[in-house]
């Protein structure tokens, strides 16, 4: 057997069938079989499969449950581990969802014979059209990022877009050897295992849908349940450390900007992506764990970076920061130090200047105050400099921290 088509499917009644047939329309020079576990479905999804299966009693296998596993802790991979991988006879495995589909009929061809030409690879992707429901409209998921290799970063972070579950095709041979990782979300272990076991490959070419917030679906889960979010973070958390140890630490300098990603996810859906200073408090709090010093600096460091864009930033920051007898100077001379300017001015405040890493080519004054490059400003106590810049914050935020006699605002 060449491929593995494996397919984890729960309530899927509305979805199945165009996933099947997707399955079941793929030509080439090899053999498949589909694999197909059903976690307990309630609506129509099982009358629907076993449809299928009498159509195609050679080409299906279904394994399908009686108790619903998910709700028993066994999730995602760990589902695939236990019932479908032993299986599998293919020589390369292929996944997708009941909910997503795949819209060309050559797709594992071209990923088959790609990965039978290059023995170093050991798992392929390729792009997909996100289907949005609520707008009935379809975008392309990964953007930016031509045919090639996969770097390290992306490997961990996916800059450029994540990789969709039903565009994988991997090496089923490797699978079999994974440790038993914490498994926040399948295609996220998978990817960064494999890549300690060979190169990764991207194609860009847009061979599949995903449905993003379908019903029932992971994402539209994650939104609803909050304890199911928080509980996703602290695994993204337990996996990385597991993962440094396996990888020998290869991976390690990308997992803050993989925690930053975690805790995007986590604000957006359950606080809102444009909310308060409070809300971002509480949002930070409810991730924070007392046995995980780390990952709470982490949090601190994004509080730091991410509260200016709060609604009411300057409001609370000079509220809770600064009295009448402050000497205040606004780091930063674009929109963000207007902001604050304007904000100062409602409470009867001004500052003493602003202040600008580089001076060149930069005016003199800004409405009435100083601009004061940041090698000429003379530190001291009694100066209280409040950052009010986006860009490049992080580098300002270190630079400050070394100056001796300066209290930073942030």
């Amino acid at each position: 057997m060449d491929i593995s088509i494996l397919c984890l499917v729960y309530n899927h009644e509305k979805y199945i069938r165009k996933a099947l047939e997707g399955f079941l329309m793929q030509q080439g020079n090899f053999d498949y079989e589909i694999l197909i576990y059903d976690d307990a479905s309630s609506d129509g999804t099982v009358e629907i499969l076993k449809e299928y299966k009498r159509k195609y009693p050679n080409r299906i296998t279904l394994v399908l449950q009686k108790e619903n596993q998910y709700s028993k802790g066994i999730k995602g991979l760990k589902l695939f581990q236990k019932y479908l991988y032993p299986l599998a006879k293919g020589k390369y495995m292929a996944f997708c969802e009941g909910d997503d589909f795949w819209i060309y009929d050559k797709k594992l061809q071209k990923q088959y014979v790609f990965m039978e030409e290059n023995p170093n690879i050991s798992l392929c992707c390729h792009n997909a059209l996100i289907y949005q429901k609520e707008s009935d409209t379809l975008k392309l998921n990964v953007q930016a990022h031509p045919s090639g290799y996969i770097e390290d970063r992306d490997v961990i972070n996916a800059t450029k877009g994540w990789y969709p579950t039903a565009s994988i095709l991997f090496r089923a041979d490797y699978i079999r050897e994974q440790p038993d990782f914490c498994i926040p979300t399948g295609d996220e272990v998978l990817r960064s295992y494999m890549a300690c076991r060979g190169d990764l490959y991207y194609m860009n070419r847009a061979w599949c849908v995903y449905r993003e917030f379908s019903d029932g679906g992971w994402n539209t889960r994650y939104f609803q349940n909050k304890e199911l979010a928080k509980r996703h973070f602290r695994d993204i958390v337990e996996y990385l450390k597991a993962f440094n140890v396996y990888s020998k630490g290869r991976f390690e300098k990308y997992y803050k900007q993989r925690l930053f990603l975690g805790i995007d996810k986590y604000k957006d859906a359950h606080y809102g992506r444009e909310c308060s200073v409070e809300a971002l408090r509480s949002c930070l709090n409810d991730l924070k764990n007392p046995s995980e010093p780390k990952v709470n600096a982490v949090l601190e460091e994004y509080y730091l970076l991410n509260a200016i864009k709060c609604k009411d930033y300057y409001k609370v920051t000079i509220e809770e920061q600064f009295s009448g007898e402050d000497e205040i100077y606004i780091y930063g001379a674009g929109i963000e130090a207007i902001k604050a300017l304007i904000e100062l001015d409602k409470y009867g405040l001004a500052p003493r200047g602003f202040i600008i890493s580089d001076e060149r080519n930069s005016p003199t004054e800004l409405l009435g105050n100083p601009v004061i490059g940041l090698e000429k400003f003379k530190f001291d106590k009694s100066k209280r400099i409040w950052l009010c810049l986006i860009n490049g914050r992080q580098d300002v935020i270190v630079t400050l921290r070394n100056k001796e006699r300066c209290q930073i605002v942030v």
